[in-house]
């Protein structure tokens, strides 16, 4: 069995077995789905920026405002946390496209900024400012800073304390963020597309839901490769119920947010209880990928669209290159 978390010196993790591992796969998958927002054209939507109505201006002010910062969040959580502890080369190596892209995500979300002439400062504070969006990323900055050696631990990842901690963190980071937070903003974003608006900001979404896709992915396998590799962690019952009340309590606080939204009327075509079901949907599917009972009891997709939305995701990826879907 190849290590995945541990102590390390600079020579460890310096030699390639040639094995095809998931980490592996990651990397080359996350290697060729590369993408650049200049050759996405977004100065297209200006008018229907400037045609938005009140709500769906002050929503789509929030999703940019937690954007901007998060994505920021991502690569200093990924670099400071998780990095100095992963011993796998393969798995370091899809960590460190996954920081690229993470800087090519708020490239793009800057010039979001810049093509409607947003206000910076007032979007760069939102997550400080707003007490639902600052709680969301506080949930992640706390589980990272927890394993931060920047925030003066004295870590020793070999201990299975520690390691409880390591994979709670990367838990919070790569599933309860970048999956159900990130995609219910996804499923916003969309929504205005299927409305006929901000169809090439929506192209550029595309593929950052794309890239996501990866990094829930990535954050899976490290979890199940630490529970393969450190038995004793899933036999901790109080920590076993920790994990999945993190990932329901998520769903709550999400839902705090969209009500704010959607409570009484419809903003882009989408109901808050489209969007409430649709959340615990996906909820219960990642539980059950990381081998828990779903528990919701949610087996449909409620937003009938979204399954076209994935479809069409999936087809571009996978029958194109970046560069010929990206340059609309």
């Amino acid at each position: 069995m190849v290590k995945i978390v541990g102590k390390k010196s600079v020579l460890d993790g310096i030699k390639l077995d040639g094995s095809h591992d998931v980490f592996r796969e990651l990397y080359v998958r996350q290697k060729q789905a590369v993408w650049f927002p200049e050759e996405i054209n977004i100065q297209q939507d200006v008018m229907d920026y400037e045609s938005l109505n009140d709500d769906e201006r002050r929503l789509f002010h929030d999703l940019i405002g937690y954007f901007v910062t998060s994505e920021l969040l991502v690569q200093n959580v990924l670099w400071e946390a998780f990095y100095p502890y992963i011993v796998h080369p393969h798995a370091k190596m899809a960590m460190t496209v996954q920081m690229f892209m993470e800087d090519i995500h708020s490239d793009f979300f800057e010039m979001i900024l810049n093509t409607f002439s947003m206000d910076r400062k007032q979007m760069y504070e939102k997550t400080t400012t707003d007490p639902l969006l600052k709680e969301k990323q506080g949930l992640v900055a706390q589980a990272a800073d927890a394993i931060s050696v920047g925030a003066g631990n004295i870590i020793d990842p070999d201990t299975l304390e520690w390691k409880k901690k390591i994979l709670y963190a990367i838990l919070v980071n790569n599933i309860l963020q970048e999956w159900i937070f990130f995609y219910s903003a996804f499923t916003l974003y969309f929504a205005m597309r299927e409305t006929g608006k901000m169809k090439n900001v929506n192209n550029g979404v595309d593929l950052v839901l794309i890239d996501e896709s990866f990094h829930l992915q990535l954050g899976i396998e490290l979890i199940l490769a630490m529970l393969e590799e450190t038995p004793e962690l899933a036999e901790d019952e109080q920590f076993v119920e920790k994990v999945r009340k993190t990932l329901t309590d998520g769903v709550e606080l999400e839902l705090k947010f969209l009500k704010r939204h959607f409570e009484n009327h419809i903003v882009f075509g989408v109901s808050y209880e489209e969007m409430e079901w649709y959340l615990k949907f996906i909820t219960d599917r990642r539980l059950e990928e990381l081998g828990f009972a779903p528990y919701f009891g949610v087996d449909k997709n409620p937003i009938k669209w979204l399954e076209k939305q994935d479809l069409m995701v999936l087809q571009n990826f996978f029958e194109t290159t970046p560069n010929q879907y990206t340059n609309f």
